[in-house]
């Protein structure tokens, strides 16, 4: 799979060095970014400062900022490009545009570029195009524009390029190469029909840091992707199921079906050469994270010992104690899929966490650990889609195993299903600490499916006693 890299050095490039925002728009920035759901540190202070700016060559006077945002724990680079425009003036009470940034004192409007044409016909001019090298030659943006949903990334819906297309930009950007652009294209060349497939993306040159030699290490600043036709959010469609009355099990079951075709498609597309993992490692991360998530959501502390418990419980039969690792999603929910107008199932987003070091997110892992992340989703649709039927989530869970077992048969076993609730737990706990943090209301949808995984995990009462407490 060929890479082009874009390289700043060279001045007749595509991409040519540009300013660095100045104070005035650096404090617009510094208010503005924060509020945007991809804006990486959710919670505690940030420090925000200029690294890297540059403009594109071809008909766009955009200029792309990176930015490096230092949070309480880690420090990552997000990308901001952007464009100025005469002010326009909004009337008391009017919504200002999702692109305003804030007006600068010379009149004009700081705006997201990402919502800009000149921009779009830039970025496509210059992307690589498959392993050809060249763009289609006309770039229709009839009917284009940027989408407002919620998300860790922006997109640009694309409805006459390429028979249809989604221009995905990265906000969190790293040297390497992002996942979300190599895994689709390797699972598109083992066959696997289950992604939208990539058609065209854009990189640019590493740079000299510390160790790493000037251009070692590219950066993904986004992908272009084939448009699902006629498809429904994942999250939104079994949200609007709940709030319907209508069961969800069927879908679920064709989730599970997909999910578990995409990690036959990855044991192929990416051979993880025989790595494992040890159950006495595992144990101890999984209790590490669970101390660090009692230390930042108070409600957790009172149930630490029966989660310490229950993943002591994670005991192999005989003398298997090593697990197996391949490639795997890494961050799978509802709302990284997409059903396609004829019932098949699409997957997206293949990054991962946008927080964790790329390096952590390109590691193969327990393909289990999909699975626990979607069946916590079933829980937030029944939530958030209001179902009234106590049984919607269970039913939407036992269907997507269900599928996914007769597509991707796994041992039915306690050992099976303690691995299983101990990876749902890790990512409950996640949850309890994120909700605490950012939205309280919401703090009952894990911390009850925190309970119900510890109700499962309680050891059976000997000799007819009662239960042990957890």
């Amino acid at each position: 799979m060929s890479r082009r890299r874009i390289d700043l050095t060279d001045q007749l490039g595509p991409f040519v060095p540009a300013p660095a925002p100045d104070d005035a728009q650096l404090a617009l920035l510094r208010a503005w970014m924060p509020a945007r759901r991809w804006f990486p540190v959710k919670s505690g202070t940030t420090t925000i400062t200029p690294w890297r700016s540059f403009g594109l060559a071809d008909g766009s006077d955009a200029i792309v900022h990176l930015l490096r945002v230092e949070g309480p724990e880690a420090t990552v680079t997000v990308q901001v490009p952007v464009v100025r425009r005469p002010s326009v003036t909004h009337a008391v009470g009017q919504e200002v545009p999702p692109s305003w940034i804030g007006t600068l004192g010379d009149g004009t409007d700081l705006l997201d570029a990402c919502d800009d044409p000149t921009f779009w016909r830039a970025w496509l001019t210059l992307a690589q195009w498959g392993e050809a090298d060249a763009p289609p030659a006309s770039l229709d943006l009839a009917g284009a524009r940027m989408l407002t949903v919620e998300q860790s990334n922006t997109s640009i819906l694309l409805p006459a390029v390429a028979g249809g297309a989604i221009l995905k930009l990265f906000r969190t950007v790293a040297p390497g190469a992002n996942p979300d652009v190599d895994v689709p294209r390797a699972l598109v060349q083992v066959g696997w029909d289950g992604v939208p497939a990539p058609l065209a993306w854009l990189e640019l040159a590493g740079e000299d840091e510390g160790d790493v030699p000037a251009g070692a290490e590219p950066i993904d600043l986004g992908v272009l992707t084939e448009l699902v036709p006629d498809a429904s959010d994942g999250f939104q469609l079994a949200c609007a199921y709940a709030t319907g009355g209508l069961s969800f099990a069927e879908d679920a079951a064709e989730l599970g079906r997909t999910v578990a075709g995409m990690h036959v498609a990855l044991r192929q597309a990416l051979p993880a050469a025989g790595q494992t993992v040890g159950l006495a490692w595992l144990r101890s991360e999984l209790r590490r994270r669970a101390r660090a998530a009692a230390a930042s959501a108070s409600v957790i502390a009172g149930r630490l010992p029966a989660i310490e418990r229950l993943y002591g419980l994670l005991e192999a039969p005989g003398e298997a104690s090593l697990l197996e690792l391949q490639h795997i999603h890494g961050d799978l929910h509802l709302g990284q899929v997409l059903r396609a107008g004829d019932g098949t199932w699409r997957v997206l987003d293949f990054e991962g966490e946008p927080m964790r070091p790329l390096e952590e997110r390109q590691r193969p892992d327990l393909p289990v650990r999909d699975v626990a992340g979607m069946l916590r989703s079933f829980d937030y649709a029944a939530a958030v889609g209001e179902a009234t039927s106590p049984t919607w989530a269970t039913d939407a869970r036992d269907a997507f195993l269900a599928g996914y077992t007769e597509a991707y048969p796994t041992p039915d076993d306690a050992f099976t299903q303690t691995l299983r609730d101990a990876l749902e737990l890790d990512k409950a706990l996640y949850e309890v600490v994120y909700e605490a943090g950012n939205r309280p209301d919401w703090l009952g949808i894990p911390l009850g499916a925190v309970d119900r995984l510890l109700a499962h995990g309680k050891p059976p009462a000997p000799d007819g006693d009662e239960p042990v407490p957890g």
